[in-house]
């Protein structure tokens, strides 16, 4: 019986492998092909946030997409980026737990752990032919 307890006990803390190693959440570093500044809208499961980049936003891990758009000014014409998810590898230690498997793959799909993306993302920013450079 301590023998069932036990293994029981190891499964339920080893499932979700994403979850424990990964987190549902992730630190992005968002910065432009020219290393100018631009104010964007960051669309993810996180919301909408607002940010100027370059800098890191933390965004909830989810199976979809992240959009940014960076906004119109005076010399930035508005351009949409997309950003897609991917699997995290950390989600196929599930597999080793073969008898339990579906429950870690199950934890790491509800809580979005099981998604990753890049670490950091560049963003196109195209200057409008009527701003004049400084």
């Amino acid at each position: 019986m301590k023998k069932i307890i036990t293994v029981l006990a190891i499964t339920a803390f080893m499932s979700g492998c994403a979850s424990i190693i990964k987190g549902q959440s992730k630190d992005i570093n968002f910065m432009t092909n020219t290393g100018e500044e631009a104010e964007v809208d960051i669309v993810s499961a996180s919301g909408t946030k607002t940010v100027i980049i370059p800098s890191v936003v933390n965004v909830k891990k989810d199976n979809r997409a992240i959009t940014i758009t960076v906004k119109e000014t005076r010399c930035n014409r508005p351009t949409t980026t997309v950003a897609n998810e991917k699997v995290q590898i950390w989600t196929f230690g599930n597999i080793f737990l073969w008898v339990f498997g579906l429950t870690g793959t199950t934890t790491d799909a509800l809580s979005g752990a099981m998604w990753d993306y890049d670490d950091s993302i560049v963003v196109p920013v195209y200057h409008k032919e009527t701003c004049a450079k400084n």
